[in-house]
């Protein structure tokens, strides 16, 4: 992998969640699809902050410094990606039916994977991650992007994917590099 082409494509790809048309109405639901996707996107925030961090150990363990600043680009991506979901969740909670909070499981997973991650070797901390963020893409993001089945929604994970698709390329470049 070309290491400056990916930096070059990170920066050059960068977007704002105000690129983002949130004038938009977001699509008749009911009480509970309304509720449930509120949640979806109120845990996906804390999960693409979770990500941050891990890039953040990524970027610490570093040597060459384009590989560092690929991992800082990844960090503000997904600070960015945090942002969105969380705008997201308000933009959805049309009839404010409860407070949203974090799942509680998902609030106390978090630092106990960043640990791992933290004190981990470098080859089998590059594992987890790369395998947190298959799941994330290709599960999580997907299924909440069919579980929500609107325009904004799909307008966002278009944006969030692109971004995605970048970071799984260097965890696949970082696992043939421990490799």
């Amino acid at each position: 992998m070309d290491l400056q082409k990916m930096l070059e494509r990170c920066e050059r790809d960068q977007w704002s969640v105000g690129d983002l048309d949130w004038t938009r109405r977001p699509r008749s639901m009911s009480r509970e699809d309304e509720m449930a996707i509120v949640q979806l996107f109120t845990d996906m925030s804390g999960i693409e902050r979770l990500a941050g961090a891990l890039f953040l150990e990524q970027e610490r363990r570093a040597e060459d410094p384009t590989l560092r600043a690929i991992f800082q680009s990844f960090v503000k991506d997904e600070v960015r990606h945090s942002h969105a979901a969380q705008m997201l969740a308000d933009y959805y909670d049309v009839h404010h039916y409860k407070i949203y909070r974090q799942s509680p499981t998902l609030t106390s997973f978090a630092p106990h994977f960043i640990d791992a991650v933290r004190y981990l070797s470098d080859d089998v901390a590059n594992a987890y991650i790369t395998m947190g963020e298959l799941i994330l893409d290709i599960a999580l993001l997907r299924s909440i992007d069919d579980y929500v089945h609107d325009d904004m929604s799909a307008a966002a994970m278009v944006l969030i994917n692109r971004d995605e698709s970048r970071h799984i390329a260097i965890d696949y470049h970082m696992s043939e590099y421990y490799a």
